[in-house]
């Protein structure tokens, strides 16, 4: 257990990294939401960016720069407008991407795993000596 402990700050900074949230997660959760709706112009089929643009009242270009996570400062006012338009909650589009916390949640609990293990092994190797 010694041997775990001066490395959990280590082990918290990297779950903290994996599970960052940034612009890229914030576009691909608003575009995961406008697909999912159904579009008034082509009914059946998933929204489209200059539709959804046009109900919030945003350029299609502003819109598509946030979408690929490359508008710098979306303000509160701009998403709020998208949530609006989207009929959705602001929260939603700062929901984690699953996949990340999963996949952080698997390398922490397996180099925790390796950790104990190789401490146990060196534990049973003082004991037989």
């Amino acid at each position: 257990m010694v041997l775990i402990l001066p490395l959990i700050p280590l082990l918290k900074e990297l779950l903290i990294k994996k599970m960052a949230f940034t612009l890229q997660d914030l576009g691909q959760n608003i575009r995961k939401i406008r697909l999912s709706k159904n579009s008034n112009l082509r009914p059946g089929r998933p929204m489209m960016q200059k539709e959804l643009a046009s109900l919030a009242g945003i350029p299609a270009s502003s819109l598509c720069n946030i979408e690929n996570g490359k508008y710098r400062n979306p303000t509160w006012e701009i998403l709020t407008k998208i949530a609006r338009a989207l009929d959705c909650d602001l929260p939603d589009f700062f929901v984690p991407q699953q996949k990340e916390v999963q996949a952080a949640e698997i390398a922490l609990r397996e180099m925790i795993e390796l950790l104990v293990k190789e401490r146990l092994d060196s534990l049973l190797k003082e004991k037989i000596r």
